[in-house]
């Protein structure tokens, strides 16, 4: 994977060569035909002119050409992680294992909730990067409610997540206050 992001660099780095190519570019005609009006233009300032142009063009479309293939690249990474991140997210738990299963803002710690009779049961995990695997770091708590399992979540855990969060019309998460879950 390494060697792909240093690919999608290279692209953006070239076309951030070719964007400072059409300047000093622009100075190098400048400087050969000097600083006159089009009047004042000879034959051969012409010629410099068209030759500057076409350059201009060709080093446009270059660096379109490279910024595209560094957009794209980056779209197959993203693609490619976020299908990683379908597979990964329920790792290590089967379907019956758990009553829910939620995941945090920032997608690296998920609560596994577990309903044995009238208590919930709930265990956080962490995702490792490293092994790729999720990690249990807190015991399992017992609660009464699911209700209960929220609000510990929030206040106990620091576990902010879609389901002890209310999403306004931007999206921007506004978090609840403990008697006001649905």
């Amino acid at each position: 994977m390494k060697n792909k992001a240093s690919s999608t660099n290279i692209y953006f780095y070239l076309s951030l060569f070719c964007f400072i190519l059409l300047f000093v570019n622009y100075y190098r005609t400048d400087s050969w035909t000097g600083d006159k009006p089009f009047s004042e233009f000879a034959q051969h300032d012409w010629h410099l002119l068209t030759i500057f142009l076409i350059e201009e063009i060709v080093i446009v479309c270059v660096m379109l050409f490279f910024w595209f293939l560094g957009k794209r690249s980056v779209e197959n990474q993203k693609t490619k992680f976020i299908d990683q991140w379908e597979q990964d997210k329920l790792l290590g738990i089967e379907p019956g294992d758990y009553a829910n299963v939620w995941f945090d803002f920032v997608q690296i710690e998920r609560a596994v909730i577990i309903k044995h009779k009238n208590v919930y049961h709930l265990s956080i995990h962490k995702f490792d990067d490293r092994t790729k695997n999720w990690g249990n770091i807190h015991g399992v708590s017992v609660y009464d409610s699911l209700e209960a399992v929220r609000v510990s979540l929030f206040y106990d855990f620091d576990f902010y997540c879609e389901q002890n969060a209310v999403l306004d019309e931007h999206g921007n998460a506004r978090f609840k206050e403990c008697y006001n879950f649905e």
